[in-house]
């Protein structure tokens, strides 16, 4: 499956990347979780490489430039994630509506609504932003 995410109002482009679907039953919700502790995985490992040198290959510089951005890695080591925080906050966010969820261009509306997934499947999370004034 291929997750983009967007925030509303910023000129970056989408970020795009892979992730293997979960094996158990879909739903929005389960779906969040399984994204949530896949990113803190992704997290820990970028937190280990702090410190170490690390050289960039050429497809990185380049996904860099394009998103108008070049990170090495972190300076410093930040604080522990605790996974099932981050989860409760992710779904507390998208019952707030601080984000929108659409699955092969059709959107979510329901943390509970069973989806059919696909290994070449879509997921697009929209952030919201307040706007100015308002």
């Amino acid at each position: 499956m291929i997750v983009e995410t967007k925030v509303v109002g910023r000129r970056t482009p989408f970020e795009r990347r892979p992730v293997e679907l979960p094996d158990e039953a879909h739903t929005l919700a389960s779906l969040l979780t399984h994204l949530v502790h896949d990113e803190v995985q992704r997290h820990q490992e970028r937190q280990n490489s702090v410190g170490l040198l690390r050289v960039l290959t050429e497809k990185e510089l380049t996904q860099g430039a394009a998103q108008g951005k070049i990170v090495v890695a972190p300076q410093e080591r930040s604080g522990e994630v605790n996974v099932e925080d981050a989860v409760r906050r992710a779904l507390q966010a998208f019952g707030d509506g601080l984000y929108y969820v659409f699955v092969d261009d059709q959107q979510i509306e329901a943390l509970h609504q069973p989806l059919a997934l696909k290994p070449d499947s879509t997921l697009l999370l929209l952030r919201l932003t307040a706007l100015a004034g308002g």
